[in-house]
């Protein structure tokens, strides 16, 4: 079951990152996810809770949980995961998945004063320096890339003062393209 559910975890973050690039509108697509989200959950508890009482929901504690995870938890962690997905790609994306560990190990801890174990502290230290050693990485690559480009696009032009033209290759879309500008044979 666990490998099921991150084969089907990271298979929606595949899913969602191909989505985006055909559909942009994150708010509509988080709705969207949310609402087939709630009608496959509502089918698989009528299924597996026999008990009506249980789809009561009344002014106490239940009323804020429900409403937490909906909005919160679901709603606005779609909409962030949809947002980065699109602007810094799909791997800043997942590689801050692990942090929800730290999160909800710390959260425990101050909450419901839960004990911190070695092997807690000691994976939440390995798990950090992980996520920032990927953050580096990814930061050097977009440098790479960009210099890169501005190598390719300047091209340097040897100009002789009795050419008759000065031939430019130019990339345009994709394409090279030959320019050739006249000149005089000496302007001085």
């Amino acid at each position: 079951m666990l490998v099921g559910s991150v084969f089907c975890w990271s298979s929606f973050f595949i899913l969602q990152s191909f989505t985006l690039k055909k559909y942009p509108a994150e708010l509509s697509l988080t709705a969207w996810i949310c609402y087939m989200g709630m009608l496959e959950g509502a089918g698989v508890s009528l299924v597996m809770v026999s008990d009506l009482s249980a789809w009561k929901i009344g002014w106490d504690s239940r009323l804020l949980t429900t409403t937490y995870s909906g909005v919160v938890c679901s709603g606005i962690t779609f909409y962030v995961q949809g947002f980065v997905i699109r602007e810094r790609g799909l791997v800043f994306v997942t590689s801050f998945s692990p942090l929800c560990m730290i999160i909800t190990a710390a959260l425990g801890t101050i909450i419901l004063a839960e004990k911190l174990h070695l092997g807690s502290i000691l994976g939440a230290i390995i798990i950090v320096i992980g996520l920032y050693t990927m953050v580096w990485g990814k930061s050097k690559d977009g440098k790479n890339i960009e210099t890169d480009e501005k190598s390719n696009s300047l091209q340097e032009l040897a100009v002789t003062n009795n050419a008759k033209a000065i031939s430019i290759d130019v990339g345009i879309g994709g394409a090279d393209k030959i320019v050739n500008i006249p000149t005089s044979k000496n302007p001085f």
